[in-house]
């Protein structure tokens, strides 16, 4: 598993054509995923969208693992427990999709030049404040 998250970790993605080093028609720039700037955004919106639906389905399937035993007999008890344990997999099995999923779509929103968690972090802040950002 530490090898995975390694090679993910040092995965690259490289606008072709931007002085990127991107080699030109979709070619691999030194060990580096390399997409047009079309095709980068066109694969990063998909992303997206399969973040959202992988958060989508954890939420939904939060009764999977908050089970509540229907007695206190050891036989239910027991059920209950198998049951809960199994969903806490399901649930950690999606987080770790959404995480791969987020990984990717950081080094490409980097590759792309886009600042969109920063930017909604510092208006984030500015709002907080309490004055709606007015000085």
């Amino acid at each position: 598993m530490a090898g995975q998250e390694q090679a993910l970790n040092a995965a690259r993605f490289v606008v072709a054509g931007e002085g990127g080093g991107g080699a030109p028609g979709g070619g691999s720039a030194g060990g580096a995923f390399a997409l047009d700037r079309d095709a980068m955004t066109t694969e990063l919106g998909n992303l997206k969208k399969l973040q959202d639906r992988i958060a989508d389905q954890l939420y939904q399937a939060r009764p999977l693992w908050s089970i509540q035993s229907p007695g206190n007999d050891p036989a239910s008890l027991r059920n209950t427990a198998a049951c809960n344990k199994s969903g806490v997999a399901y649930q950690e099995a999606l987080k770790r999709q959404r995480d791969f999923v987020g990984v990717f779509i950081g080094k490409m929103e980097k590759a792309l030049g886009i600042h969109e968690a920063s930017d909604e972090q510092a208006a984030q802040t500015v709002n907080s404040k309490g004055d709606g950002g007015h000085f």
